[in-house]
């Protein structure tokens, strides 16, 4: 559109620019000449002229900011109409608005703190002269070329205790729906506590760089306000602290008792919540997580006295005794070496001793046959009394001398007569006794004489 008033003089005032244009009004920065010092000029457009209700508005905005005296709203210098088109004539803030700021992403939270800071005390001077601003957002809050903020446009603003109807902004919800309270949305009667709402609102952004509900229509985004919980704003910036979250949300409560009472305690709180998180109780009560165990230094330890239990019932549950490794025996098993040499020893002796009785039977025998006689052999074939006691003793003896063992098993006797011829003769019988020793047979004989 076309914009015909630059260039053009209305009033004392020389339209240089266009800053801004909003739904019923442009603001022109323009040169005051009498004062030789630049302004800001709201202009309402020519096609609302003849709009009674945007004329009202209009005028109802002089009028309450003719009222407000104070360092953070935006003064007024001058009102008059050219041609038919009323303006008004304000201090002109170099700064911009904090709405151009968030088009570079959100703020720093000094910077948050800061904004708070100042406009919280101008939004209380207000209520405080009953006057509710009802459209306070981000595009409203302008900054001076120091970076002080202020608070403006008051062009929908109503004063508490006016008779309902006596103005045109008092009918219906009426604001922007981006920054309407659920009260404000649904159209019921207000107090300063839908000004915090929107402040909460501005804040979210502040942080964010968007708003807490977002729709495809006005409608749809005021619905949301009244209906769906606010999000958190770490989803969108996680270097939010936790505390400042918790004040933001809590300035978003549906519930208007919910909010803080006033804009200077909720600048408070965030502020607090910046500089000492710790601080910041939390919104709602968590269970409390145990107090940290403080462990002294050995040497600052009190030794405690001893304590000593009452005898308590033993425990049904039995502990199984600690299970010790069984030594595996080793079978005893006899060397073959000390074996072969034991049999060997036991040998020689045994044919020492049948050597022995041989001699002695064949001395006997040689005695008793007289010169001349042949020997015969005779059919008595009984051993001799001595001869048995003879070999009795060297089968005890052969036994005796046996060592036993362990995993030594004897095997059934069993007298095997082996033929064997004496001297003289004799006919010598050897009762064949095996043994076994350590899984080997060994032979054993028992000596029979005849």
């Amino acid at each position: 559109m076309t914009d015909d008033l630059i260039g053009k003089q209305i009033g004392g005032y020389a339209i240089l620019g266009l800053i801004g244009r909003g739904g019923m009004a442009a603001v022109y920065r323009a040169h005051q000449v009498s004062m030789n010092r630049s302004v800001a000029v709201k202009v309402l457009p020519r096609q609302f002229i003849d709009d009674l209700t945007y004329m009202q508005r209009f005028n109802r905005e002089v009028q309450i900011a003719a009222q407000l005296e104070h360092r953070s709203i935006v003064p007024v210098h001058d009102y008059g109409e050219s041609d038919g088109q009323p303006y008004i004539v304000m201090r002109y803030m170099a700064g911009g608005s904090v709405d151009d700021m968030l088009n570079a992403g959100p703020l720093r939270l000094d910077q948050i703190v800061q904004i708070c800071a100042q406009i919280a005390p101008a939004l209380d001077y207000a209520h405080g002269k009953s006057v509710l601003h009802r459209d306070l957002k981000p595009s409203n809050i302008l900054l001076d070329d120091i970076g002080d903020a202020y608070l403006t446009d008051f062009g929908i603003a109503r004063i508490l205790g006016e008779a309902p109807g006596s103005t045109i902004t008092t009918d219906g919800a009426v604001g922007t729906p981006s920054y309407m309270s659920p009260e404000q949305a649904q159209g019921h009667p207000l107090d300063h506590r839908t000004d915090i709402y929107a402040l909460g609102v501005s804040l979210f952004e502040m942080a964010t760089a968007r708003r807490p509900f977002e729709g495809d229509t006005p409608y749809g985004v005021a619905v949301m306000h009244v209906t769906t919980p606010p999000p958190s704003p770490r989803l969108y910036n996680e270097s939010i602290p936790v505390s400042v979250e918790q004040v933001i949300l809590k300035a978003l409560n549906k519930r208007r008792e919910d909010r803080y009472d006033s804009a200077a305690a909720l600048a408070a709180a965030l502020r607090t919540a910046v500089e000492a998180p710790q601080a910041s109780p939390p919104p709602d009560p968590q269970p409390s997580a145990p107090p940290p165990i403080e462990i002294q230094p050995l040497a600052e330890r009190p030794i405690p006295a001893p304590v000593y239990p009452a005898p308590s019932a033993p425990s049904l549950r039995q502990v199984p005794p600690a299970s010790v490794p069984k030594r595996k025996r080793r079978p005893f098993r006899l060397n073959l070496w000390v074996g072969a040499m034991i049999g060997g020893v036991l040998g020689c002796a045994l044919l020492t001793v049948v050597v022995g009785i041989g001699l002695l039977i064949v001395g006997t025998s040689t005695s008793e046959v007289g010169p001349g006689e042949t020997p015969t052999a005779t059919a008595d074939v009984t051993p001799s009394a001595h001869a048995r006691a003879l070999v009795n003793e060297t089968a005890a003896a052969v036994e005796s001398a046996t060592p036993r063992t362990p995993t030594r098993r004897a095997t059934a006797i069993t007298n095997t007569p082996v033929e064997r011829s004496g001297p003289s003769g004799t006919v010598i019988f050897f009762a064949q006794r095996p043994i076994t020793v350590d899984g080997a047979p060994v032979e054993a004989y028992n000596l029979y004489s005849l």
